[in-house]
């Protein structure tokens, strides 16, 4: 099921160098997408982009037996990766990414602080519609894949269900940008619907006596990122 939805993933990030060479010299209108339609969009092209993430962890279940808030503390961390935009017109447009996403949590128990990082593959697809020329919004689905956990400076096996990380995370995507030239700059909302751990048994990630075994606890990150366009 692994290998299936990386080589999804892998396919969707290599849509925007595919679609680069879909007109001679890889010059991009929404004309190549549109089987050959009137439109002439600025809207479509590809880039890198790269930024800022602060993730926590949203759920009912972050309380304990005793109903008392157990505490987590937010991940600073970073994202990059590829964008593919392709525009009908010059309002509406689809926007696919295929980032590489460092996000995690500290949890804060009686034995002693511990950092979980968790790196996620994550494919936004998102609807963008111009406010004006400069001004956009992004609203849309995502799906990311698990790659790696790494608790302070160890590398957990994935394949051990006793580590108990769901390998797959989806959720709604929602921000804001502003471009100038082949430039831009936005702030993003990640809303995960997808539970961080998954049935069976579970390491003990905060007081002692209490399991993440099951339990309704989801990614919460907001973003910051620039972004530069290689083809427009």
């Amino acid at each position: 099921m692994k290998k299936i939805l990386l080589l999804a993933l892998l396919a969707l990030s290599s849509a925007p160098a595919a679609f680069a060479q879909a007109r001679a010299g890889g010059e991009l209108s929404s004309k190549d997408y549109t089987g050959g339609g009137s439109t002439d969009s600025r809207n479509t092209g590809f880039g890198i982009k790269a930024g800022y993430n602060l993730n926590s962890l949203r759920g009912d279940d972050l309380k304990d037996a005793a109903n008392a808030t157990l505490n987590y503390s937010a991940r600073n961390d970073f994202h990059a990766g590829l964008y593919g935009q392709f525009g009908f017109n010059n309002f509406a447009s689809v926007q696919v990414e295929a980032l590489y996403s460092r996000q995690g949590f500290t949890t804060e128990p009686s034995v002693g602080n511990q950092h979980y990082r968790m790196d996620y593959l994550s494919v936004p697809v998102m609807f963008v519609g111009n406010v004006t020329e400069t001004i956009s919004f992004h609203v849309g689905p995502q799906i990311s894949l698990l790659t790696k956990v790494r608790n302070e400076d160890t590398d957990k096996d994935l394949d051990i269900d006793a580590y108990n990380f769901n390998s797959l995370d989806y959720g709604g995507v929602a921000g804001v940008e502003a471009r100038l030239g082949p430039a831009r700059v936005g702030a993003r909302y990640n809303l995960g619907l997808g539970k961080i751990f998954g049935d069976g048994t579970s390491i003990e990630v905060t007081s002692p006596g209490y399991a993440n075994k099951d339990k309704a606890i989801y990614n919460n990150m907001f973003q910051v990122y620039v972004g530069i366009g290689i083809t427009q």
